[in-house]
Parts: structure tokens; C-alpha cells; sequence
């Protein structure tokens, strides 16, 4: 299946984004960190009745922006703009790991559109002790010292790792996803910058029971996304536990078969 690149310019940004498909089902997906659109490039294959519009987040692939805090009304405001480009009316909305804030946002805001809302070990139901780390005075200004100083970020890694506080998947992870300084700039900017995109839990739970369909991918032994945390949004019905590292979740066959069944039948309720 043929893909378009696109750009959505504004006066201080640029969205990239990809186009696959020509179906009526619009369905839009956001990647996890240190991804690009190019995550979901096996889900094009087997639904000939979508249109599939994967984002490059900001400070990820394609997309760029200032180094500022992205407020939720800029946010939507870019949002409704790349809507109304595409004529996207009714759309599903699939979102991995950080692409999950994103995607909740998506279903907040505009959930009288969505059909579908799938999340693949979504980040945005907790706030992790990474996270609050990075975000809250005065630990921030600690880390955003680490993020400039990759010796110290390594000493302090290993510290951590001694004690116990850093497990044999987070080292892999940390190994994986933070080995260069361009990785833990960007790390900073999407907890720094990405802040406010964060749904507060009680609005979560009361924004689950008013989307029609919706199902959750979580990994068994998730380091990174616990699914002890995330499971209580959810009913037993709407959750899918896989034995699958966290980055091979969205290409995991379980996910591939039911987005396969449900987005090729958009009338469908999650199982």
C-alpha cells in the first residue's frame, strides 16, 4: 500500500505525517517515544476500508517545534486544524505508550467522533516515578541537569541499578531508547513540554464509560506501562494481557487480528 507524506505547517511548527490507504475509515495513530509513524507500517496490509493518518509526534521523526511547553488548547487547536485539512469527520484512534496520552486526549475532546479508541500499553493513566521526576520542581531541574551531562546521567543509571531501583528490562530500555544525547533531550522534552496533555485520572474514568468501543493491550510484565496500574479504568471485556516485551506490543499478532476485525467493520463493539 502506497504512502503519502504530508505537513501540517504553522506559524511556529511542522506535523508530519503519513497517509496510507483510501478507505471511508479514517483512523489516526500515535507512536510511542523515540518512534516515528513508521511503527504502524504493518497495519496498513489487511484493511482495505481505512485511511490510516500516522503522526509524527513532536521532537519525534518528521515533526518539529520550539522548545516550549505544548499547551492543551494549542494542542487542539492543531488538532482541529489537520481535521479539517483531511475532512476527517468520524475516525478511530489508536495510540502506543506515550502516543496513548495523545490518544486519550483525542477521545476527551472530540468523543462524540470517535469509533474506535485502542490503546497499546498507553501511558497517561498514572504518573510514574520518572515521570513526576522530570516534572516537578526541584527534581526537574536535577534531571534536566542529567539530560546535559550524559556522564552524570551514566553514574547516576548505575547507581540506581546497585540499589535495586533500576531492574534488568529498565537498564535494557535505558540501553535501547537513551544511548546517545539526542535520545535524552527528547526524553526531557516530551515529559517536559508534553505536560499539560496529561488527563487527570478522575477524568479518565468518566471519559471510558462515554466511548462506545474501546480496548486496551497491555504486556504481562510490562516494565515500563505496569497493567496493574492501568487495568482498574477498565471492565475485564476491554483488556487484553500479552506475554510481549513493551516495544513489540504494536506488532504483537493478537493486536494485528483484532485491529484487522474491528476497523474493517467499523460497527462493531470492542470484545
Amino acid at each position: 500500500m502506497t504512502k503519502i507524506f504530508k505537513t501540517l505547517s504553522g506559524q511556529d511548527y511542522e506535523l508530519f505525517y503519513s497517509v496510507s490507504g483510501i478507505g471511508n475509515h479514517a483512523v489516526l495513530m500515535f507512536h510511542g517515544f523515540g518512534q516515528n509513524h513508521s511503527i504502524y507500517d504493518p497495519y496498513y496490509k489487511n484493511a482495505p476500508s481505512c485511511c490510516y493518518y500516522a503522526l509524527d509526534l513532536f521532537y519525534h521523526g518528521k515533526s518539529t517545534r520550539p522548545d516550549t511547553q505544548l499547551s492543551s488548547e494549542d494542542w487542539l487547536e492543531i488538532m482541529q486544524v489537520f481535521l479539517n485539512k483531511e475532512q476527517i469527520d468520524d475516525f478511530s484512534v489508536i495510540g502506543f505508550s506515550l502516543g496513548g496520552r495523545f490518544a486519550l486526549f483525542m477521545a476527551l475532546h472530540f468523543q462524540l467522533r470517535i469509533k474506535h479508541l485502542i490503546l497499546i500499553a498507553p501511558d497517561g493513566f498514572y504518573r510514574s516515578p520518572w515521570y513526576l521526576m522530570s516534572t516537578s520542581w526541584p527534581t526537574q531541574l536535577f534531571f534536566s541537569f542529567l539530560v546535559n551531562h550524559r556522564t552524570s546521567f551514566n553514574t547516576v543509571m548505575k547507581l540506581l541499578k546497585i540499589i535495586g531501583f533500576v531492574n534488568a528490562s529498565m537498564t535494557k530500555f535505558i540501553d535501547r531508547e537513551l544511548s546517545n544525547d539526542a535520545d535524552l533531550k527528547r526524553v526531557y522534552r516530551s515529559w517536559t513540554y508534553f505536560k499539560p496533555i496529561h488527563i487527570p485520572q478522575k477524568k479518565i474514568k468518566i471519559l471510558l464509560t462515554k466511548i462506545a468501543s474501546i480496548h486496551v493491550f497491555l504486556g504481562k510484565k510490562d516494565p515500563l506501562i505496569k497493567a496493574k496500574k492501568v487495568i482498574p479504568f477498565f471492565n475485564c471485556m476491554s483488556c487484553t494481557l500479552l506475554s510481549a516485551k513493551h516495544h513489540k506490543l504494536p506488532q504483537h499478532p493478537a493486536v494485528l487480528a483484532y485491529l484487522n476485525d474491528v476497523l474493517n467493520n467499523p460497527s462493531l463493539k470492542s470484545p
